[in-house]
């Protein structure tokens, strides 16, 4: 089988043990639109191994869907050491050695993996989180997650992150700003938020201006052809 395997991000020790054990040297890339869509355009047929964190592999899904593509080129990910890789690549049931992921990632059955979109065009794969704008400790917001209302008042923040255990929806934590900061927890297909002026960060990355109005669904219509173990049950 023919691969090619994409590198965002530096060359450490932990690329070079994947470029050995695969004998495959990277390509390197960035996430801006036109190295991505030099990368894809020259793949011409060949399976696509990622080596990344949360943040480069966002950008390549969200790629592929702006190319509509997502739904014909598997994209197996050898997750990077950091925090959030790690945790996100353990949801999806893929193995932490670099060597073992490589290999899934070339030899695996493709799983589909529904994604969660925003309606501002972007991707959730790892965590979104509502926040006061400017620094700000609250903000006022009200929130339904499917038909329930699940925040009203003076909110610290909205915490969001999909659930792929469910065929992927929406799992959601509001800490309130009262004086014990009670939380709430709650699972659903989508969450809707009309708000003050509000921080949105997905995956680590803020959305550039305020918002007030923000919206992560589980949509039916994209799906993430992953190379991984199946799931049980």
């Amino acid at each position: 089988m023919s691969v090619t395997v994409l590198r965002i991000g530096p060359v450490d020790d932990w690329v070079r043990t994947i470029a050995h054990h695969l004998r495959i040297d990277p390509v390197l890339v960035g996430t801006d639109k036109t190295e991505l869509d030099e990368a894809l355009d020259a793949l011409d047929g060949r399976r696509l191994v990622l080596s990344a964190g949360v943040v480069g592999l966002n950008a390549v899904l969200l790629r592929l869907i702006r190319r509509e593509e997502v739904a014909d080129i598997p994209v197996g990910w050898v997750a990077d050491v950091d925090r959030a890789s790690r945790e996100l690549s353990g949801w999806l049931g893929l193995p932490p050695r670099p060597t073992l992921a490589a290999d899934l990632a070339i030899g695996a059955e493709v799983r589909n993996v529904r994604l969660v979109r925003d309606d501002h065009g972007g991707l959730l794969l790892h965590r979104g989180r509502l926040s006061g704008w400017a620094g700000a400790a609250a903000f006022g917001a009200q929130s339904y997650h499917d038909n329930t209302l699940v925040a009203d008042g003076t909110l610290r923040r909205i915490d969001v992150r999909p659930d792929y255990d469910v065929d992927c929806g929406v799992t959601v934590d509001v800490v309130t700003a009262r004086r014990l900061r009670r939380a709430t927890h709650s699972t659903g297909r989508s969450i809707q938020t009309a708000c003050d002026e509000a921080l949105s960060t997905v995956d680590g990355v803020p959305f550039p201006r305020p918002v007030r109005r923000w919206t992560w669904y589980a949509d039916p219509r994209q799906h993430w052809l992953l190379p991984a173990p199946a799931r049980s049950g």
